[in-house]
């Protein structure tokens, strides 16, 4: 017994003083690599949904209803189902792209795009139908260029009221912080990203 050899308390103290440091540093660099993932998702889905847009606008001569179309028609349509017509009858794109990785979690915060977020996939506006109807002051405030607008919150989990008011918006850029304000967003000019002067009235980049 008395040959045997253990660790004493104060080693024991220091590497669980080592690992402490090392799960602080980990931990927030691994969460921060998970957010990051899911913009670059989030962007490339964006991307392939305007692609799909524009191939069904070629076939079609328009793009996809406005939601207020479903309702003015008397058909309660769903988040998912908003966007069943890029999948059925012909698919431009695999539904699995229309899911958002930044779903908020709770509806009421979120009234601005209610059943996008009930179904967990990227909100949808038709802005040249809310320029038609004036739907939300669209004839006054729409983007002069928009045609439409397709987004995620962003890593806040927060959209932004008004989808047609593309000049007072401020776009997700990760250069003010990984999780900051701001929605990840595609119009027919692309996505709206770095450099958009959301707040000042200047258009943004596409």
């Amino acid at each position: 017994m008395a040959n045997r050899k253990g660790f004493t308390l104060i080693e024991l103290l220091i590497v669980v003083a080592i690992i402490g440091i090392l799960a602080a540093i980990a931990v927030p660099n691994f969460l921060n690599a998970q957010v990051r993932a899911k913009v670059s998702r989030a962007l490339a889905d964006l991307r392939s949904i305007r692609t799909a847009l524009g191939m069904y606008q070629i076939d079609n001569n328009r793009y996809i209803n406005d939601p207020s179309e479903w309702a003015a028609a008397g058909i309660y349509q769903r988040g998912f189902q908003v966007w069943s017509p890029l999948t059925t009858p012909t698919a431009y794109l695999n539904g699995g792209a229309f899911f958002d990785p930044f779903v908020p979690q709770d509806n009421e915060i979120s009234g601005a795009a209610w059943e996008a977020v009930m179904d967990g996939v990227y909100h949808w506006r038709n802005i040249d139908v809310m320029r038609r109807d004036n739907l939300q002051g669209g004839a006054q405030n729409s983007h002069p260029t928009a045609a439409y607008v397709a987004r995620s919150p962003g890593p806040d989990r927060w959209y932004i009221q008004s989808p047609q008011r593309l000049m007072n918006w401020m776009a997700y850029d990760s250069t003010n912080g990984l999780i900051s304000i701001g929605d990840i967003m595609t119009t027919d000019g692309g996505i709206l990203g770095q450099g958009f002067q959301g707040q000042d009235g200047t258009p943004g980049n596409f």
